[in-house]
């Protein structure tokens, strides 16, 4: 084990820092900041809320259909409503 030498008082600065429980000022790299729970969700468009509206009524309609054909279908008639 190496053989640390350091002054008192750059001791008693260390325990003063052990005894805050303050980890973050131990370390030379910037901290992380915490993550706060929940994400913020993205608010949804115009377009995104009438393209779900259009591929439930589409999927109503034909629920045997591939998503991939509904998703054009859904795409055109959504670009159709939102041009009136």
């Amino acid at each position: 084990m190496p053989t640390v030498t350091m002054t008192l008082e750059e001791y008693e600065a260390l325990m003063a820092l052990v005894r805050a429980g303050d980890t973050n000022s131990l370390m030379t790299s910037p901290a992380e900041p915490a993550p706060s729970g929940k994400p913020k969700k993205r608010k949804r468009s115009k377009y995104q809320k009438e393209l779900g509206r259009q591929l439930k009524m589409l999927k109503k309609k034909h629920p045997r259909t591939k998503v991939t054909a509904l998703m054009k279908k859904a795409h055109r008639a959504t670009r159709k409503v939102l041009k009136k």
